[in-house]
């Protein structure tokens, strides 16, 4: 009884509703959560309901300490993999770091904390050139003609996934929107807002046929290259693991290839073959990538250039043995109605 009556004569040990870590994560949610994307929003909802608020979620703000949260952090490791528990270290920090901006408390207890140390990331799969002919070749649509646009014209695979018919031009493609689960969003940098060209061969301009072709449905300007049955943009989750996963099992290819490998296919054939650093930059939608100053400010690229370099792209991965007919990918350029850089390719509405 001792021990009761000691706190009951320290009222403050008692946390109002309002000086929890729970009112915080309320707080939160409501007024600056909606500003995140969607998947840091779901990220941090997550490590809230699941770890941290079920330990210090009525414990008050000023009784937190670094003390304690490094034990807790400790419990974890290694049931967690080091990234889980950074994560949910930075889930902690950031809305602690929001309660001091409104006034809850002075210090965040989070900062000073000790992780372990992330484990050495895998290098990303880079095949060879005749195996990524194979790849695209086995692909099953709609994830044929993703991939094409993240090794041929550069995208990343949420700007691919977020491209609209009115955004696909005669000879180029504007890339200025990105969508991850479901939600819209502007390009990740200023430099990501774009245009990456069509090679000369016709292999792009073939892949967004391909897509006007099946999706008899979706046709008008703002719906999407590649819908859904319902016309909203496809996950990613399903074409990486039903598609890209089972082809590369198929044809004995490594298990981690997967979106960003083809895009880093793309940087290294632009390496490959010659193309300027800043062409590639420029393609890829990179912000400053040169590593001099000098360059990144003052030096520009032409667009023949990046025509240029994206059609050697190509040719390096479509090369045919000597003797063999080439082709024919795509209807010629010059074949297509409204001819001219930048005109709206009208056949698509």
């Amino acid at each position: 009884m001792e021990k009761v009556n000691d706190r009951n004569n320290e009222p403050d040990l008692f946390a109002s509703d309002g000086e929890t870590l729970n009112a915080v994560y309320k707080r939160c949610r409501e007024l600056t959560w909606p500003h995140l994307k969607n998947s840091t929003r779901t990220q941090y909802e997550a490590y809230f309901s699941t770890y941290l608020l079920p330990v210090f979620g009525t414990m008050k703000l000023q009784k937190m300490n670094t003390m304690e949260l490094q034990t807790f952090f400790n419990y974890f490791h290694p049931r967690l993999a080091p990234k889980s528990i950074q994560l949910m270290h930075g889930t902690l920090r950031a809305a602690l770091n929001q309660g001091i901006a409104w006034g809850m408390l002075k210090r965040n207890p989070a900062i000073g904390i000790k992780l372990p140390r992330k484990k050495a990331r895998k290098p990303t799969v880079l095949l060879p050139l005749a195996d990524i002919r194979r790849m695209i070749d086995d692909l099953q649509e709609p994830t044929r003609s993703i991939v094409i646009l993240i090794i041929f014209a550069s995208m990343r695979v949420g700007e691919a996934l977020a491209v609209r018919w009115k955004g696909t031009l005669r000879d180029r493609i504007v890339v200025d929107e990105r969508v991850y689960d479901d939600e819209f969003d502007e390009v990740k940098t200023a430099a990501g807002k774009r245009e990456v060209p069509f090679d000369r061969h016709g292999v792009i301009l073939a892949a967004l046929q391909r897509m006007w072709k099946r999706n008899t449905k979706f046709r008008k300007p703002d719906d999407l290259v590649f819908a859904n049955r319902k016309g909203d943009a496809l996950d990613r989750h399903n074409l990486l693991n039903r598609h890209i996963k089972k082809t590369a099992a198929k044809l004995g290819l490594p298990k981690e290839v997967d979106f960003r490998s083809f895009r880093t296919m793309h940087a290294s054939l632009m390496r490959r073959l010659g193309a300027r650093l800043e062409v590639a930059r420029d393609n890829m939608g990179h912000a400053g990538s040169t590593g001099s100053i000098t360059l990144d400010v003052y030096s520009k690229t032409w667009w023949d250039e990046g025509v240029d370099a994206v059609t050697r792209v190509v040719e390096a991965v479509f090369a045919e043995p000597e003797g063999k007919e080439k082709m024919v990918i795509a209807t010629p350029l010059k074949d297509l109605p409204n001819g001219g850089n930048g005109v709206e390719w009208e056949p698509f509405w």
